[in-house]
Parts: C-alpha cells; structure tokens; sequence
C-alpha cells in the first residue's frame, strides 16, 4: 500500500512538473509569435504569422474599436475586410478578444492569454484522455510528444536540401524556413502539420479543446439517471450550438463523433440525443444562413491532390497516388495507427473509432471552397491517433526479453521515437527563429488615430492598400481587404475587385456616385506609392468627385461628393 501511495506521489508531482511546463510552453509559444512594443506603439508580429493577422488583426479591432459588437447585439456582424454582406466567418474567438481589448486588456494580452490557454488546454486534455483511455503516464507524455512534433516524411526533403553532414544538427536549429509547404510549395507533404497552425489560427486549438472534453466526458460512460442526462446535456448543446460561428469544422467532428458514440455507448444515447437536440435547434439557422449565401460541401476526392489525383489514368493508379500522399505526410504513424488500432484496449477502441469517418470524409468532400481548410480534420485525427502509436511503442518497451537483444530493442525504439518527431524537431526550429514584422500602431500611426478619432465606428473605407490598412486598426471596415481571404470564405472578391478598379479609375462622377451608395462608402484613402498594382489610379480623377480631409506623408483621406 505504501509502495502504492509513494508511487501516486511521484506520479502526482511529475505531472504538475509536466504540466507547468506545458503552460510556459503555452505561453511562449504565443507570445514569442505575437507580442508589442511599448515604446513605439507597434505590434510585432512573426514573419510566418504576418498573412493570418492580417485578417485577424481588423476582425479583433472591429469589436474592439468599430461597430461590430452593436452588430452582435442585432444579428449583423460583418467581415471587415469584405463590409456589406453578413459575415461567414467563425468570427466568436476574435470576439472575444476584442471585447478584451475593449475592456483595456492590450492587445497582444487579449489575444496570447486566451490563445495561450486554448492551446494548453488541448495538450492537457490529449495527455488526460491517453491516461483515461491506457492508464499510462508513458503513453500519455509520448502522445503530447507526438502532437507537439509532428510525424510526416518532412525531414526526408530537409535532408534533399541539407544532405547529412557534420554540421547536419547546426543546420536543423538554424532553419528559417519549413522544409515542406505543400501545397504552396514543392512535394507532397502539407504545409499543415507543424505548431505555425496553431499560432496563426489561434481560435483552432480552443475548439479542439473544447471537442477533447466532450469525448472525455463520453469516455466515462458511467450510469446516470435519464433526468441527470438532459442535465448534462443541455449546456453541451447551447456550446456546440454556437461552433457555427466559434469553429465550423469541429462542428462536423462533433457530429461525428456523436452518431458514432450513439452505436458505441448506449448508455449515452439519451444523453448524446440531448445534445444533438439542442444543438441543431441552435446551429441549423445560422448554418442555413451561411449556406444560403454560398455553396461549401462539394464532392472533391483526393484533397490538396484532387487535381493530381484525377491526372493518375486508372483506378489502382489513383488509390496508390493516394497512399504515396498519406505515407508522405503520415510517416510511420500511419503503419503504427493501423496495426495498433487492433492491438489497443477494447475501451479506447471504441473511442477513438469516429477517427476512421473523420479521415475519410474530407479525403472525399471539400467543405468550403477552398480544400485546404480540410486539414483541421487531420490534424484532428492525427492528434487523437498519436495515441495508438505511442501505445504500440510504449507497449513494445515493456516486452521483456533477454539482455542482448533489450539492447537493441530499446535501438529499434529510439529510431522509432525519432523517426515519429524528427520533421516536429525540424518544424519547430522555423518557428523559434522567426524574425517580426512591425505594425505601427495607434497613437503612432498617425492616420489609424485620425481615423479613429474623426470617423463614425460603422464608416466604410474604400482601401488603397490590402493589409493592414489605417482603417482596420481603427476598427473601422475597408472596403475589401486581401482577397485571398474574402475568397476562402465564400465572398464574391472578383465583382469587388472590379467595382475597387471602376472607383479608383473612373472619370464619370455619376458612376462613382453610383457605386459609393450602393457600397456605403464613407471614405477613400490614396497612398503613395499606390500598392495595388491591377488599379491605374488617377488622383484628378478622384478630386473633380471628392474632397480630402486628411494628409500625411504617406496617407491622405478623402470624402466622396455624392448625394
């Protein structure tokens, strides 16, 4: 018994060192990719995480400095960098942190602390639901490891690149790029499985905790009465009721992992009913709203090779193309999940199963129109199937066999832990030697401050420059931001594009006029240089129809001359 309770003990203050440690990681992982300078009133921001924050960044100020929240109160958020139109965006994260701001939180606290926390509470629930489901600190601690340090053939085409030398480990901690970006860049292997997911979607790891808890809770499957059930399961539904606008693909990891639940633990049936229930009593019009205004789920087979896919001239071509794909970006993983999928106890089995329909669908459908937005579902199911490898490993340790070959067991082991997390290692290294990219902020930024001090929260400025726009750090909408982003949701980016061009270009004040009311427009901005370079702008253009109210050096603000 004494044995027992000293070994709880150890057990006990080796997870507060862990997760302690997790929690600084947490912290600095988030704050070492965004964070402020006090003295020159500027964000920094890591160079890998400048294109995300130039959408996130003029979200969180418009409910912090712009109209959006008064827009929440009535049902009427907009995108800010897409005004005019409901937004599409699961915006409730970025919310959040612009009420932060609000209430006088900085910036870069409002944003690390929550995003900081999400993410620690997703490695603690991955490291709590490996211990429920294999009562085993090693298999816990080895799934974070596996989660923290992905296990794709990355380092295959670090190595291309870097051949094997003695200065092989110089070059690993001195890397400054990823060694693979599918499908931006060359190979296979997605540009997805590393921490950048995690820094630049900051609402991504939040929602994946909240979906860990749920199946937490499932996994205990202890007997309560039908009235405790409907209990339990109300608030479930009114928070997966709100995903449609906090994070719509784990929405669909919920409802799979729902009905897959309901065949696996019929004692949970009322209580999962419950759930589904309320949820969709809460979810289907905002998700009827959002389709309505445009169309997501597509038949699209293959993912980000759907294209090369369908080059591949026969059937056995096209399912060994697929394979070569996911061995690329599984590696080893993907022979330790499908062995030990059979190998693991029948409790985990069963909760970890509704990864099998996760993987599937989105190798099959495309739920919005751009397809990488699928990767959420594997990293999903990678995070979870982490545990099956670190089972089988953990499991391969504890065989006991004679002294020479335990030697080369625990060999075979060590590569094998290296092989799952040397392209995590390697992945890491870009991140932790990422330089910033610095934003001058309000008071510093002149016009960002006469914005915000001289113009109605709800004005909408026709925008002479994609990121980061004077407008959007005073929280107010421009009229279309980079349209990569607008486009990934759903928005129509080619008629504005076109409407921006005709505004900037045109000499005939009845056309602009025409345009600026149908468009709500308040103000227009020109800059020197003028950084879009499809528009040929011409300034006596815009002032025979509008007046300037404000100059600097590099900004000057006008209002249009229309009725």
């Amino acid at each position: 018994m004494d044995q027992k309770n000293s070994k709880n003990r150890l057990t006990r203050s080796f997870e507060a060192i862990f997760f302690l440690g997790i929690f600084l990681f947490s912290f600095w992982l988030m704050t070492h990719t965004f964070s402020y300078d006090r003295t020159t009133s500027s964000m920094l921001i890591a160079g890998k995480a400048w294109s995300d924050f130039g959408a996130h960044i003029p979200l969180i100020r418009s409910f912090s400095l712009g109209d959006n929240l008064t827009r929440f109160l009535r049902g009427t958020v907009e995108y800010p960098i897409f005004p005019g139109v409901p937004i599409r965006y699961h915006y409730l994260f970025y919310m959040f942190v612009g009420i932060l701001e609000r209430l006088g939180l900085r910036i870069d606290w409002a944003l690390n602390a929550p995003s900081a926390l999400g993410f620690f509470a997703l490695t603690i629930l991955l490291y709590l639901l490996a211990k429920r489901l294999f009562h085993s600190v090693g298999v816990s601690v080895l799934t974070v490891v596996c989660f923290l340090f992905n296990g794709s053939l990355a380092f295959v085409r670090f190595f291309t690149i870097h051949p094997l030398s003695a200065k092989s480990l110089s070059d690993i901690v001195q890397a400054n790029s990823f060694p693979a970006f599918a499908p931006w860049g060359s190979g296979l292997v997605s540009a997805f499985w590393n921490l950048n997911i995690y820094t630049n979607q900051r609402h991504l790891a939040a929602a994946f905790a909240i979906v860990l808890l749920f199946i937490y809770t499932i996994v205990k499957d202890r007997e309560f009465s039908p009235r405790q059930q409907i209990l339990r399961a109300i608030p479930w539904g009114i928070v997966f009721g709100l995903f449609p606008y906090f994070h719509q693909p784990s929405l669909l990891i919920v409802a799979v992992c729902m009905i897959c639940y309901f065949f696996l633990y019929p004692r949970s049936r009322l209580f999962l009913v419950v759930v589904g229930l309320v949820t969709a009593l809460i979810a289907i019009p905002q998700l009827a709203h959002i389709q309505s205004q445009v169309k997501t789920i597509e038949w699209y087979p293959g993912y980000i090779v759907h294209n090369e896919l369908l080059a591949q001239q026969s059937i056995p071509r096209m399912l060994w193309y697929v394979l070569i794909f996911w061995w690329q970006n599984l590696g080893f993983h993907s022979i330790l999940i499908l062995i030990g999928f059979f190998c693991i106890p029948k409790n985990a089995r069963r909760a970890i199963f509704p990864i099998i329909p996760i993987f599937i669908i989105p190798n099959l459908f495309k739920f919005s129109v751009e397809v990488s937005a699928n990767h959420k579902f594997f990293n999903f199911v990678m995070m979870v199937g982490a545990m099956i490898s670190a089972y089988v490993i953990v499991r391969l340790a504890r065989v006991k066999i004679p002294l020479l070959l335990s030697i080369s067991r625990i060999g075979v082991l060590v590569v094998l832990v290296g092989l799952l997390t040397l392209s995590g290692v390697i992945d890491f290294f870009p991140v932790y030697n990422d330089g910033y990219m610095t934003l001058r902020d309000i008071p510093k930024n002149e016009a960002a401050a006469w914005i915000r001090d001289n113009t109605q929260p709800n004005a909408v400025f026709l925008n002479s420059s994609y990121f980061f726009h004077p407008a959007s750090l005073a929280g107010r909408k421009i009229f279309q931001g980079w349209p990569y982003y607008a486009w990934s949701a759903g928005y129509n980016t080619v008629q504005r594009d076109q409407e921006m061009k005709v505004l900037y270009e045109t000499t005939d004040t009845s056309v602009f006029c025409r345009l600026i009311n149908l468009n709500h427009i308040s103000y227009i901005t020109y800059q020197e240089p003028f950084e879009i370079s499809e528009i040929h702008f011409s300034l006596s253009a815009l002032a025979s129809h509008a007046k300037r109210v404000y100059t600097n050096q590099t900004y000057s603000i006008w209002i249009p001359l229309c009725q």
